[in-house]
């Protein structure tokens, strides 16, 4: 079974699709890496309801706040807030480069294709002239799987309209190379354009916010066990295909029975006799989230204890601070978890052990229900806030974290085994190639 499973990640990791996603996100790192510790230090540090600033009240006593805050939010637009468009950039530039086409023009190609897509004409005030604007929830981690679709889409334009680039290069070859890219970069324009009107219509016909809302509501409603745990998996499965799902969006105050909770617990001492003792906040956010959005701070911790690869250990621990105040999108790229099938599996699944362990604990009694806290509050210690500090519900919570390191275990080590097994193939050929 186990050498099935390898031969299995190996075909996948040979796939053309695979292997551009792979080396897009090895560039990638470094610019979300950047925007999650800023992500982190705007929004638990120096913002007004973080967890971090309203524990040390920064905004009484450090001087510039409101400027700092600007300037760490500047940074996060300018690296992860961009993500999608250099996706777009990077994943035609690669899978140009793999069949020997211009991977320079392809991947200016790519980046121009996704921008006029997200691009959205306003008319002016003089209603002549057109403000210059995109769609800014696109070009950030929700448009992350669109840029990379769009940068593959066009990668194969240029691999069959263009032919394999010369080596040597002089001016005439690169006029050449330019005349070359006119029709795989026209065509690519005319379908960008014709999809943004599409997408225009789309939007303004509000089919997105539709759809949207009605999982939002729907997720907020959930009233039980079974169907906080669908709507769960529903968000997970959407993270690890880098969309929002059902709960990505939820705020302190946006769930009715979770404010109900907290009412209750403000007036009463006893908290297992809270009126909604199953719902998102009690259930998905203290304990699904115990470890960040697919348990991904179990991961890095995974990675630290049984990882033989210096450079994953090194991910593992510049990634940690980030998820562990639930901002993993560095350690999901720079591993990747993302669209990687390995990972899919304890990536949905033990979330929802969590919340059935807490459910369960819940039901007998063992655990009092949990009120809202600040989003921006760590995994492990959300619950133990929310129950104003029962040491029992932490001793739980660790526990789980705990469990949730040795489920992941296995999957590091299967995913190890399949980059062994690459590397080793790799070497054989490269050795063939020397023979030859």
């Amino acid at each position: 079974m186990e050498e099935k499973i390898v031969a299995f990640g190996l075909k996948v990791r040979k796939m053309i699709f695979f292997r551009v996603i792979q080396r897009t996100f090895t560039v990638l790192f470094p610019f979300i890496l950047l925007g999650s510790f800023a992500q982190v230090f705007e929004f638990s540090l120096l913002y007004p309801d973080g967890f971090l600033g309203n524990l040390l009240d920064l905004s009484e006593w450090l001087p510039h706040y409101k400027a700092a805050n600007q300037a760490l939010g500047s940074i996060y637009m300018l690296t992860a807030g961009l993500i999608s468009v250099l996706a777009a950039l990077l994943a035609a530039r690669h899978t140009a480069k793999l069949a020997g086409r211009d991977g320079q023009m392809a991947g200016l190609t790519g980046m121009l294709v996704f921008l006029a897509l997200c691009y959205q004409p306003n008319v002016g005030m003089n209603k002549t002239a057109g403000n210059f604007t995109f769609r800014l929830d696109l070009l950030g981690f929700n448009g992350l799987l669109l840029g990379l679709i769009l940068g593959y889409v066009v990668g194969l334009l240029f691999n069959y309209l263009t032919p394999p680039i010369k080596k040597i290069e002089d001016n005439r070859f690169l006029s050449e190379r330019s005349f070359q890219a006119l029709l795989p970069l026209t065509l690519a324009l005319v379908l960008a354009v014709g999809a943004n009107l599409l997408f225009g219509l789309l939007y303004k016909y509000q089919v997105f916010t539709v759809i949207d809302n009605w999982l939002q509501s729907n997720a907020l409603k959930s009233q039980s066990v079974l169907s906080v745990t669908f709507f769960a998996w529903l968000s997970l499965l959407f993270s690890w295909i880098g969309l929002s799902g059902p709960y990505a969006n939820n705020t302190f105050d946006s769930d009715q029975s979770a404010l109900k909770n907290l009412s209750y617990a403000l007036t009463h001492s006893d908290l297992s006799q809270i009126p909604d003792k199953y719902n998102a906040n009690t259930l998905y956010f203290s304990f699904g989230m115990v470890a960040g959005t697919g348990a991904t701070l179990a991961l890095a911790l995974a990675l630290m204890i049984v990882a033989k690869r210096k450079n994953e250990r090194k991910l593992a621990y510049w990634s940690a601070g980030p998820v562990l105040f639930n901002s993993s999108s560095a350690l999901m790229i720079g591993l990747p978890v993302l669209f990687n099938p390995f990972y899919v599996i304890p990536f949905t699944l033990i979330p929802l052990f969590n919340i059935l362990m807490g459910a369960l604990a819940l039901k007998l009694g063992l655990l009092p229900a949990v009120y809202p806290v600040l989003l921006s509050t760590p995994g492990p210690l959300y619950a133990f806030i929310g129950t104003n500090g029962s040491w029992s519900v932490l001793g739980f919570t660790l526990a789980l974290l705990v469990s949730d390191i040795l489920l992941y275990i296995p999957f590091v080590k299967f995913a190890e085994r399949v980059t062994d097994e690459l590397e080793r193939e790799r070497r054989k050929e490269e050795h063939l190639d020397e023979v030859k």
